[in-house]
């Protein structure tokens, strides 16, 4: 009975190359890989509850998604709608329409409200995973982009390519 043993520090952040992988089981990160006991040409489109689900939970992502904030927040002088239009531009390689940028420019604001009520909520969603927050951000600002980065990352459009 082989048993996964999750890696510490630079290790755990290696590119999927390096995911441990069994014969007949893909790692469950790969939702619609093939068997492997048969060849397939293309791969299967995945955009299922259960992936959006473990997209949104998994610590990596989460990870990946604070980085991201910290690269937005790091945008000196910029607006939110400035910050948030890279952010879209980064993440799905176009432009946001209006109806987008308003959309999210709407939701990091409710996002901001959110953390702000409640600090402990934000400082808890920012120490997920390893790696550790920024320091020199404001806590709630911090919290709400990395939300709304990980809700850019777990779209569609930012998943699948086609």
């Amino acid at each position: 009975n082989i048993k996964y043993k999750r890696d510490t520090g630079e290790s755990l952040y290696r590119r999927s190359l390096y995911t441990y992988w069994r014969r007949i089981v893909a790692p469950p990160m790969f939702f619609d890989s093939s068997t492997r006991q048969t060849c397939t040409v293309t791969a299967n489109r995945t955009n299922t509850p259960l992936h959006a689900l473990a997209t949104l939970n998994e610590p990596g992502f989460v990870e990946a998604a604070r980085a991201f904030a910290e690269r937005l927040l790091t945008i000196e002088d910029a607006t939110d709608r400035e910050r948030i239009d890279t952010a879209f531009q980064i993440a799905m390689a176009r432009s946001a329409s209006t109806q987008e940028l308003n959309l999210l420019v709407q939701s990091i604001e409710r996002l901001k409200l959110q953390f702000a009520a409640d600090i402990n909520a934000a400082k808890a969603y920012l120490s997920v995973g390893e790696s550790k927050p920024s320091s020199d951000l404001d806590t709630v600002e911090y919290a709400a982009y990395a939300s709304l980065c990980l809700a850019l990352l777990n779209t569609d459009e930012a998943m699948t390519k086609e």
